[in-house]
């Protein structure tokens, strides 16, 4: 592990009889590198994910993988200019000159030059933090780090087993995947975790009410067509205009800490909810730099070279000027994984007759995508390779509701 020209350290501690670590210990280095995944515009998580496919070919972030290969495989003939490719498949983020200043930059894979490397970016200043399987970042405090081991059931930290592990950009691209997959990232990581569900149980229960009820809904919404295996109630494809995938492109340059903010789901284990709640809570306890520091990392805003290309995301300031990623009108096919493709055609349906779904357990259903749906399937897209099955109910819901 840890083979790139510059890597950071971390000691964990392992109950080789649970098979689970327990908890880990690092500087300030390391939980300012992992904070930094809030900064992260997904299209990068994307990237990142795809670079290192080789070695985890089975662990896919959500649907985010075909969506970020759709763009890769769409020709450019179809993007309104030579740019809109080039801005989604290398998305750039408001924090990326910051974030240059950390030993190890996820936004950029390009070595940073250790001139503009300093003590701290984030947080106040150095110190050390316990950080527990699940991401939960704690400063090392006599009173805090004896409440937490008790919490955790540690009596003995001797009975443990101790290793110091090198951390580069490819071992910090593993801990981001698992953070968004598991409840158990460290564990998952040193000692090997197995493939988790491509469906996380919080998304198929979410319904319309369960998002964040600060966000003012927008009024403003669009319909498209589901094929629905009736049997199985399984979306096998939608049949969408342009709104649908500029929306669904514009995921690719949301920040991970936006994406967090406006899909909050307090029911939520996830090593990714752990480190967004670390943070709120080191802000408040002084820890952080700065106010603005705080409000960077939770409240990430994106890129200033984004137009704004969908009305359906509260993610633009309000001053953006509109703009588009594609061309001309066009009716494209969008995938339960989101893969997008163009130019539906009766072969569509010959792959589902081959995939053994006669036509007469296909209906199409038609459903209205406003503000709130569209934050259910960007937020079943970082979890789920079924983010429009997920989903599935809540559209039914909102149409019996009108």
């Amino acid at each position: 592990m840890g083979n790139d020209a510059k890597s950071v350290h971390l000691k964990v501690f392992i109950d080789k009889k649970k098979k689970k670590v327990m908890f880990a210990e690092a500087e300030e280095d390391f939980v300012e590198i992992l904070f930094s995944f809030l900064t992260l515009p997904l299209g990068t998580i994307a990237k990142l994910s795809n670079k290192h496919a080789a070695d985890s070919k089975d662990i896919k972030v959500g649907s985010l993988n075909s969506l970020y290969k759709s763009v890769e495989n769409l020709e450019n003939k179809h993007f309104s200019n030579e740019h809109c490719k080039v801005a989604l498949l290398n998305p750039t983020s408001s924090s990326n000159t910051l974030c240059q200043k950390l030993k190890i930059n996820l936004h950029d894979t390009k070595p940073v030059d250790a001139r503009v490397v300093s003590d701290a970016v984030f947080v106040q200043k150095k110190a050390s933090f316990i950080i527990t399987d699940d991401l939960n970042v704690v400063p090392v405090m006599l009173d805090t780090s004896l409440t937490l081991l008790n919490s955790l059931g540690v009596e003995y930290i001797d009975l443990l087993e101790e290793q110091t592990m090198d951390f580069g950009l490819e071992e910090f691209s593993d801990l981001l995947k698992w953070s968004l997959m598991t409840n158990n990232p460290l564990t998952s990581m040193v000692l090997g975790g197995s493939k988790p569900c491509s469906c996380i149980c919080c998304i198929k229960n979410s319904t319309l009410s369960n998002l964040p009820s600060i966000l003012g809904y927008s009024g403003h919404s669009q319909t498209i067509k589901l094929l629905v295996q009736k049997s199985t109630n399984k979306v096998l494809c939608a049949q969408v205009e342009n709104f649908f995938v500029e929306m669904l492109f514009s995921f690719l340059t949301i920040p991970l800490g936006a994406v967090k903010r406006l899909t909050i789901d307090k029911s939520s284990s996830l090593g990714i909810d752990n480190v967004y709640n670390s943070i709120s809570s080191l802000g408040d306890r002084k820890y952080l730099k700065s106010e603005e520091m705080k409000t960077l990392l939770l409240i990430p805003k994106l890129a200033a070279n984004y137009l704004r290309v969908t009305e359906l995301l509260p993610i633009y300031e309000k001053n953006i000027s509109s703009g588009r990623f594609l061309k001309e009108q066009a009716t494209f096919i969008i995938s339960d994984d989101l893969e997008v493709t163009i130019s539906p055609s009766i072969s569509t349906i010959s792959k589902f007759n081959t995939l053994g779904v006669p036509v007469g357990d296909i209906e199409v259903m038609e459903v209205s995508i406003g503000e709130q749906e569209a934050l259910l399937i960007l937020k079943a897209s970082l979890t789920s390779t079924s983010a429009l099955t997920d989903c599935l109910s809540a559209f039914k819901k909102a149409k019996s509701l009108t």
